[in-house]
């Protein structure tokens, strides 16, 4: 009977604890430049975004043309909990590594250059090849095997200063998922962004 007690006391004393974290998170996301709303993922939402990712990944990019691997979403999706956040992309810091593109070998073939450091870029890669206003490819690199794009997780410091998490990534979710998560939310309309962005509690 005192294991008993002493149970229930745990799981009564923790959820408390629990709950003040996630209100913690909520607070300090919102607080984020750009940010318009988020949501913590329940159990239904988040098989609905793997369904769809994994969908996402099987089209492949560029109109089916390359395929992609979204390492991003999934590692966010490996935590204990996930949120979906919804923004324009002011909110996104750090995310030079986002988007690469690479071969089989693993040589860089290109990648995403933020806005911010497009003039620097040019000034030190003058035989780069811009595909995109933010997209770059290497003509030099000789391509083995067949390239592919990563989207790689990248970190999301405005959690960092939250008691009582740890692990914490986040993941560009693909332009499906995006649609789909947005209207479901009603954040529909152009200019905005998903994000997905997982960490696990403290024990």
């Amino acid at each position: 009977m005192e294991k008993v007690i002493s149970y229930l006391y745990d799981v009564l004393s923790v959820e408390p604890i629990r709950e003040e974290i996630l209100n913690d998170v909520k607070k300090t996301v919102m607080d984020v430049t750009g940010v318009e709303a988020i949501r913590f993922l329940d159990p239904e939402l988040r098989e609905e975004i793997i369904r769809i990712e994994h969908l996402a990944e099987k089209n492949g990019a560029c109109g089916g043309l390359m395929p992609f691997r979204n390492n991003g979403v999934w590692e966010a999706l490996s935590r204990e909990i996930n949120l979906i956040i919804i923004g324009n992309a002011h909110f996104i810091i750090d995310n030079e590594d986002l988007l690469t593109m690479l071969d089989t070998s693993g040589q860089v073939l290109g990648e995403y250059v933020p806005p911010h450091l497009k003039e620097e870029f040019i000034k030190n890669n003058p035989r780069a090849s811009f595909l995109s206003d933010d997209f770059v490819l290497y003509p030099d690199v000789e391509i083995n095997g067949e390239p592919y794009f990563l989207i790689d997780e990248i970190a999301f410091p405005p959690l960092e200063k939250v008691v009582g998490i740890t692990r914490i990534t986040s993941g560009s979710v693909s332009t499906m998922t995006d649609d789909w998560i947005r209207a479901k939310v009603g954040c529909e309309g152009p200019g905005r962004w998903t994000h997905l962005v997982g960490f696990d509690i403290t024990p």
